[in-house]
């Protein structure tokens, strides 16, 4: 089944957040996903199987002023258990988050990956995903964590 995220689903973000960041500093806020769930341009998904959540991803739907009122999407933070890979459950996740643009009648997804992954390069190139089109750029801007609204220095 895929769902929207709860804060009650907060430990296995958690959990899935360190496969694919292994040695951040993640910290999943059960008030952040409430906060997500109310915004109407934002979208945690997660896929659960037997009770256990095995997937997720971030969606934010942007407003755009290029194509009148239509908007874009960014996927984020897509991940799946390493102990479901291969079954279908990322497919399933990426189809449904692309019928959901659709819907919103999105003009594009976007999505970045770490160069490194490239056993998810092939999955997102494999579900109609190109390398070739965009070049991603990213500048992190560290060395500062926000806790319930306050800025302060790591």
């Amino acid at each position: 089944m895929i769902r929207e995220a709860n804060p009650a689903d907060r430990e296995s973000i958690q959990r899935l957040y360190q496969i694919l960041c292994p040695g951040e500093p993640i910290n999943v806020l059960g008030e952040r996903i409430e906060q997500i769930s109310h915004d109407p341009n934002s979208y945690l998904f997660v896929v659960e199987d037997g009770g256990a959540v095995t997937a997720t991803a971030f969606v934010t739907v942007c407003l755009d002023p290029m194509f009148g009122w239509q908007p874009y999407a960014v996927m984020e933070n897509v991940v799946v258990d390493e102990t479901v890979r291969g079954q279908g459950v990322g497919s399933r996740l990426l189809e449904h988050i692309e019928r959901i643009c659709r819907e919103l009648h999105c003009s594009k997804i976007m999505l970045l990956s770490s160069s490194k992954r490239t056993h998810a390069h092939t999955f997102f190139s494999r579900l109609g995903y190109s390398d070739t089109v965009s070049k991603g750029f990213k500048k992190y801007l560290g060395g500062r964590t926000i806790e319930r609204g306050t800025e302060s220095d790591s």
